[in-house]
């Protein structure tokens, strides 16, 4: 729908350009530079480019009548307009490329056994991780122990801070302690 088609008494140029023609020469650069950008970003065709002039020149057709002369200028109107315009497209062109390429093709023939499965399913590693956390939580001192029991049983720092009687800060120096001993049993906690 081009902007004519919408406010009659905006008039337009008839050619590519669907903008109004009272918008600086700036205005219609910058509207081209956006739809063209979208398009490069998106991979969109080509007769898409020209859609989205239209609804831009559309969008800032409406926006118009909101304009207000003491506020800003007519060209920082239409610049704010055009990134509003911009940002929502954006996610709306993200929203769509993501569910066309959320579908996940179904593996090659002959590729199904076990070898191609996600390690994160198997659960062998899970076990396996508790089995070492309990044997390393067996090597620890008392209150490190202390600690990591209550940590894993769900508690907070306030909350095994106020159940000691001993300050937060307290129990945030035994959790650092706790990390440094269990560093080496997950590199990439630390």
């Amino acid at each position: 729908m081009t902007a004519a088609a919408i406010d009659p008494s905006i008039r337009t140029t008839g050619t590519s350009s669907s903008a109004p023609d009272d918008l600086p020469e700036l205005a219609h650069r910058q509207m081209a530079f956006r739809a063209e950008r979208l398009a490069r970003v998106y991979r969109l065709a080509p007769d898409q480019v020209d859609d989205l002039r239209q609804e831009l020149a559309a969008e800032i057709v409406r926006a118009l009548r909101r304009f207000d002369p003491a506020i800003a200028s007519r060209t920082t109107f239409t610049r704010a307009v055009m990134d509003f315009w911009y940002r929502q497209k954006c996610k709306q062109l993200s929203r769509e490329a993501s569910a066309r390429y959320r579908i996940l093709p179904l593996p090659p023939l002959g590729t199904e056994g076990f070898d191609y499965a996600d390690p994160r399913d198997s659960g062998f590693g899970d076990v396996d991780l508790r089995l070492d956390l309990v044997d390393r939580m067996g090597a620890l001192p008392q209150d490190l122990f202390e600690i990591a029991r209550d940590l894993l049983a769900g508690k907070s720092v306030p909350g095994i801070a106020a159940e000691r009687g001993v300050h937060r800060g307290t129990v945030n120096r035994l959790v650092i302690r706790l990390r440094t001993h269990l560093a080496d049993f997950d590199p990439n906690a630390n």
